[in-house]
């Protein structure tokens, strides 16, 4: 096994370090100085090294939860004890335990803790000092007794094949963006492993034999070099194995190789110079130690990794194997208890004591067991996805290689003039520092260091360090930042809809949201557009296309440039002929879009303003009159609206497009340079999609009738029969709780032993099926660990329990042969189902395209749960989501998760849906929510007519329909008798069905209890919650018997007595997503009394006694005034008859069914389909550096 000291080297040493290390006082420090020590010393509070010591903890929260935002606000933030504190602390962290556990002097400063004094900085830098010392005699030590095989890395740890020639790089990536200089300097790549070998032979009296290659970089050029370099071997990732032999390196579903004599054998290369061997690691097992175990009990951790090699071993062919485990060994032990010496530890023993398993050197098996294998060529990548994206193609990166190519050119000429050699030596070694990979690494949108403004600092005055060790002076802009130049990338897809105001001036916020490509970006900055257009925006809302043109100039180019843009057919539509678009073709030799052009908007300068018109890409025909035409005034750009209507494009459809740049005539630019930019047409598309019935699976942590606690189970029992009765495949599936009678639901299994992954282990389910109504398959997950206890929720392994549940609603769909089109989830229990869809079966075709919708029935609950979460979900790899959120990037929020990835994403009422993007009712999640408002959607949720009929009802005393209302009364004096209050139909009834909490308004009907108490009405509540809330309406019953009947608890048949017996129902609530009590007592007959909020807004109309319409009655302020006023203003339109049967027939023919929502619901599912399909497009061809549609044609272009 090989774990890395790390090979990056420090070329500069800080200013302060030895006069803050011993004689520099807290109270003498500088503003600058203290701002320096507080910024740079409070490291992550998330950090195990930081959180195992409280001081220091205590101390990096005080920074973090400060938020100071200047120099002199960082400077005043800390004492000077605690800035004494924090140099101890912070250097005292980075040793390790078992050192401080050696040392009496370090362990009293552990102990103490806090308010330290100057003198106890210097046990902890002598300590520091003590251990550097140690370091290169300990490897000479294990080295000299045969312990371990050292091995060298290039000097300056530069990516070798990027050194020896950068355009490699589009060997693993076509399309990749690169920079306009060419960088070929293989002499160098040589130097620095020649300095490698070199500074290795002197510190260890020994010549190795083999390299690593920094991040397992390798092409045919490397293993020529270091054969050159007289190496045996090098090493690579399995990746890399895989390309470079064309055999895939497959495994099982327990990530057991199927084949390991692939991967675990070294394999022999030669290409054109001596040959040298090459060994692959375990991509697997090394990122198990690098990633996972970190959050593993250590002694379990390395039994797992032992157990893994012997699972392996047993699918040994007679050859010999090498299992290579190679990991950065700097970068993973910070994340382990004990820095990993536990682990470690543990796994040495085990290795030691196996009787099976032999540590072994490479060079002793090479040189016991020669390759029997070989390889052609190498296929030139990283272990990083077998590419070197990290390191070139980005913005910053291009700009940091044409700065460093530039630099290395100017140093190559002065080396043919050869006047200054040891100016030049400087200078070489100037450039090959700056060659080292880590500059790269942290240039880019891929990592953020922190410090990259610090990074982008250094790396250019190394550049500037060759031109003035020749006595140079540097060009200009190696003193701009590099960071600085490169903030915004190349391009960007639109978040959602705009409809941005268009009178010649931008208002930057209106276009904030819309896609953009930004040509100067794509061109890279030391290669400007040949034309007049700096970026292009593009959005849209439901009626038009909206594009926007940022001209170089400031909207006034000073040629005679005219734009013109294409447009694609719709699908299965060719144009009659190329027209225009051929004739491009013929002008220039180019236009591979990618698509069909089908029409042609053109933009034609006249005088301030520009002429638009769009025409269709037929062969010309006299008098062919445009499709549409315009005009638009160029401010600072050129900004216009096009009709979807006029490019005769259906809802749901891409439309393709690309611009195109004329100057006198010629054309002169394409943008993007190959493929097009992409958007779809709005609206969900069902209308013109072929109208075949969906496959729907809807996935629930509860289910009526089988388990309920709250609206949830409702929607999941009632929605499936509306949907079916559509003429939908619908199915459903839920945990089969302990409280789920087999028998009673006649449930049948219908798989058994279902490995369901678990933290990256099978876990066994079995899968029940049983029936909704008569033909609604609803299957049950059973899993007695998880789901055989009493009780759905509340328990501490719910995260556990519900992505078990999740993981296994994907997993039993291919056996029982169900391809859903979408996924229905609801809530946090399994809001994890996206994510997973995105993260872990994206490359399996059978789940590659089905999409998810999310329903949020309750914002309040959000499944937060700690970091480990990840890794029971596997999906640790891709760690947190960082939104940039406070509260929401350090932690594990499922439902933050299922709205990330959810292709579309609804609540329960279009008013809710509004509510929840503010602070107010966002329970904090507004800000995430504000992002994605583009896919946020409401729909009521509706009741089930089977259910809720009073025609129908058994349960209640008389039956009736919106024509016999008059038998309603019958069910009043009924529900008068049970709850013992005086039978008197003249009376108006009042019922309260309610969970008695803050959130429903109890505290508005405590305020006005009193006035009630006075008016001429009856009162019956039922409901349980706060205890509070619980007496009041106990205490009123007591008090007032004729008029108030109170009910604590929940009993269904009351329920249906009191919708169908009362004459008002009260729903006075402070937030109310849907609601279901004001949906079933308009049904009923029995009239609301709602506050407008949520889905009480959106389904109850204020009542106009004038005019006839409405069906209740709304007030909007949380006021108990307000309240109060509705109330009695119910009871005088309640003594008027004729019109209280208007209100009732108005209410009863209100539609709540869920006929009318799951039509809704319908589109919102082709709507989810959409997108996901735009987003797939998206993803496919965000690998090219601009984030459109590349076709394949165009890639090498």
């Amino acid at each position: 096994m090989t774990i890395r000291r790390s090979s990056k080297r420090s070329t500069w040493c800080p200013r302060w370090w030895p006069r803050w290390r011993t004689t520099s006082m807290a109270r003498i420090l500088t503003t600058e100085e203290r701002a320096f020590i507080a910024r740079w010393m409070t490291e992550s509070s998330q950090l195990r090294r930081v959180r195992q010591y409280p001081r220091y903890l205590d101390l990096t929260r005080k920074r973090e939860q400060g938020w100071p935002r200047t120099a002199d606000d960082m400077a005043r933030l800390f004492s000077d004890a605690e800035l004494r504190d924090l140099q101890v602390w912070f250097n005292l962290s980075w040793i390790g335990p078992e050192v401080i556990s050696a040392d009496a002097r370090l362990g009293e400063l552990v102990r103490k803790g806090r308010d330290f004094s100057e003198d106890d900085k210097e046990p902890v830098f002598s300590a520091h000092f003590d251990l550097l010392r140690k370091v290169l005699p300990k490897y000479r030590e294990v080295q000299d007794r045969g312990q371990a095989e050292l091995i060298t890395s290039p000097y300056y740890h530069p990516i070798l094949p990027l050194i020896a020639d950068l355009g490699i790089a589009r060997v693993a990536r076509p399309d990749l963006a690169m920079p306009r200089r060419r960088f070929t300097h293989p002499d160098d790549a040589a130097e620095q492993v020649r300095l490698g070998i070199e500074s290795h032979t002197l510190h260890f009296s020994n010549r190795p034999r083999g390299i690593w290659p920094p991040e397992a970089a390798v092409s045919d050029d490397v293993a020529r070099l270091a054969a050159e370099q007289r190496l045996d071997w090098m090493l690579s990732d399995e990746g890399i194995l895989a390309l470079s032999s064309g055999s895939p390196i497959n495994r099982d579903g327990d990530g057991r190789l199927m084949q390991p004599e692939l991967l675990y054998a070294p394999y022999r290369v030669q290409t054109g110079g001596p040959p040298i061997h090459l060994v692959f690691r375990d991509g697997r097992l090394s990122n198990a130690i690098g990633f996972e175990y970190q959050n593993s009990a250590p002694d379990e951790a390395a039994k797992d990794l032992i157990g893994r090699l012997h699972g392996t071993q047993r699918r040994q062919v007679d050859a010999p194997l090498l299992a290579v485990i190679a990991l950065d060994g700097e970068n993973c032990w910070d994340f382990y208890e004990g820095n990993g010496n536990d682990f470690l530890h543990s796994l040495y023993r085990r290795l030691s004591h196996d009787p099976d398993l032999k540590t072994v050197t490479v060079s002793e098996f090479l040189a016991e067991f020669p390759s029997q294998r070989s390889l052609a060529r190498i296929h030139p990548g990283s272990w990083i996805n077998a590419n070197f994206d990290t390191w070139v193609g980005d913005q910053e990166h291009n700009v940091a290689w044409e700065f460093l190519a530039e630099a290395r050119d100017f140093l190559s000429e002065r080396e043919r003039q050869a006047d200054a050699p040891a100016e030049l030596a400087a200078a070489r070694r100037e450039a090959l520092i700056a060659e080292g990979s880590d500059w790269f690494w942290w240039f880019g949108r891929s990592h953020d260091s922190g410090m990259d403004q610090i990074w982008d600092s250094l790396f250019r005055l190394h550049l500037r360090n060759i031109y003035m060790s020749c006595q140079q002076p540097p060009p200009a802009s190696l003193y701009q930042s590099i960071v600085k130049d490169a903030e915004s990338s190349a391009s960007k897809r639109p978040d959602r809809k705009i409809t941005p105001k268009l009178n010649g001036a931008v208002d930057h916020e209106e276009w904030n949201a819309a896609g953009y490509v930004d040509v100067t970006a794509l061109f890279g900055a030391m290669h400007p557009p040949k034309g007049a257009i700096r970026r292009i925006w593009f959005g849209h809302d439901d009626r038009n296309l909206y594009l926007r043109f940022d001209l170089l100039g400031g909207g006034r180019p000073p040629r005679a440039v005219e734009l013109e843009m294409l447009f694609s057919a719709r699908p299965g539509r060719r144009p009659d002929g190329e027209g225009d678009a051929g004739g491009w073709r013929k002008r220039t030799g180019r236009g591979d879009f990618g698509f069909d052009p089908a029409f042609r908007l053109t933009a034609r300068r006249d005088g301030v303003d520009y002429q638009l018109e769009l025409r269709e890409m037929a062969p010309a025909v006299a008098g062919n009159p445009p499709r549409w035409a315009g005009r638009a005034t160029a401010g600072e750009a050129l900004a216009f609206a096009l009709p979807f209507e006029a490019l005769g494009q259906d809802p749901g459809e891409r439309l393709d497009m690309v611009a195109l740049a004329y100057e006198d005539g010629k054309p002169v630019e394409q943008l993007p340079p190959t493929g097009s930019i992409a958007v779809r047409v709005p609206g969900d598309g069902s209308t013109s999609r072929e109208n075949r019935p969906l496959k729907i699976l809807l996935v629930s942590a509860e289910v009526a009738p089988f388990a309920k606690v709250g609206g949830l189970a409702d929607v999941a029992g009632a929605l499936p029969k509306a949907l079916k009765a559509m003429g939908h495949d619908v199915r459903v599936v839920m945990p089969r709780y302990g409280s789920i009678d087999v028998e009673k639901y006649g449930l049948r299994a219908v798989l058994t032993n279902l490995g369901v992954p678990l933290a990256h282990q099978p876990v066994n389910a079995d899968v029940l099926e049983g029936r909704i109504g008569e033909n609604i398959p609803i299957y049950f997950i059973e899993n007695q660990q998880f789901f055989g206890r009493e009780g759905m929720y509340g328990f501490w392994d719910d995260d556990a329990r519900f992505i078990y549940f999740s993981r296994a609603a994907l997993e039993m769909l291919r056996p029982l042969g169900f391809q859903p089109d979408v996924i229905h989830v609801n809530d946090w229990h399994t809001a994890v189902i996206p994510n997973m869809l995105a993260r872990l079966y994206a490359s399996d075709p059978f789940f590659a395209d089905m999409a998810t919708v999310l329903t949020i029935h309750n914002l309040a609950f959000q499944g937060v749960f700690g970091y480990g979460t990840l890794h029971l979900a596997d999906l640790e790899p891709w760690g947190l989501i960082k939104a940039g959120i406070p509260g929401l990037d350090d932690i594990v929020n499922l439902l933050g998760r299922g709205l990330y990835f959810s292709d579309v994403v609804n609540t329960v009422s279009n008013r809710y849906a509004e509510e929840i993007l503010t602070p107010e009712y966002g329970e904090k999640m507004d800000p995430l929510l504000r992002a994605f408002r583009g896919k946020l959607h409401g729909i009521i949720n509706g009741i089930d007519y089977e259910v809720f009929d009073p025609l129908t009802d058994a349960s209640i005393a008389a039956r009736y329909d919106v024509n016999t209302v008059e038998k309603k009364v019958e069910n009043k004096l009924a529900l008068q008798n049970e709850v013992g209050l005086p039978q008197d139909p003249a009376i108006p009834v009042i019922g309260l069905i309610s969970r008695l909490y803050d959130q429903k308004g109890l505290d508005l009907i405590a305020n006005i209890m009193w006035g009630l108490m006075r008016l001429n009405l009856q009162l019956v509540v039922l409901g349980a919650g706060d205890a509070r809330y619980e007496e009041m309406f106990r205490a009123n019953a007591r008090d007032n018997p004729q008029k108030v009947a109170a009910t604590i608890g929940f009993k269904p048949v009351l329920a249906q007595h009191i919708y169908a017996g009362s004459d008002l129902f009260l729903m006075p609530s402070r937030f109310e997503p849907c609601g279901l009590g004001q949906l079933i007592s308009l049904r009923y007959g029995t009239i609301p009394i709602v506050r407008a909020t949520g889905g009480l807004a959106d389904t109850i109309a204020d009542w106009d006694p004038v005019k006839q319409t409405g069906n209740g009655f709304v007030f909007s302020a949380y006021d108990h005034w307000d309240l109060y006023a509705q109330v009695v203003r119910a009871l005088e339109n309640f003594r008027q008859p004729a019109l209280w049967r208007r209100l009732q027939a108005n209410a009863m023919s209100t539609d709540v069914s869920w006929a009318n929502s799951a039509d809704k619901y319908v589109r919102l599912y082709h709507a989810a389909i959409a997108n996901h399909a735009e987003a797939t497009e998206y993803s496919a061809t965000a690998a090219g550096p601009y984030g459109w549609s590349e076709p394949e044609k165009a890639a090498g272009s």
